[in-house]
């Protein structure tokens, strides 16, 4: 099983969802299914961000 990593997800009309996934397609498909809504960019949080 892969690690499963923490993903914040912007989309356009400014709202963000933190997704856990294993890569950012991954996540980037997981948020589209939760808000519809155009994605604008996917980013990795980090540690010291998610505490």
């Amino acid at each position: 099983m892969e690690k499963l990593l923490l993903f914040r997800v912007h989309f356009e009309d400014g709202r963000k969802l933190d997704i856990s996934a294993a890569n950012a397609k991954s996540a980037t498909d997981k948020a589209k299914a939760a808000h519809d809504g155009m994605v604008r960019k996917v980013k990795l949080v980090r540690e010291s961000e998610a505490a």
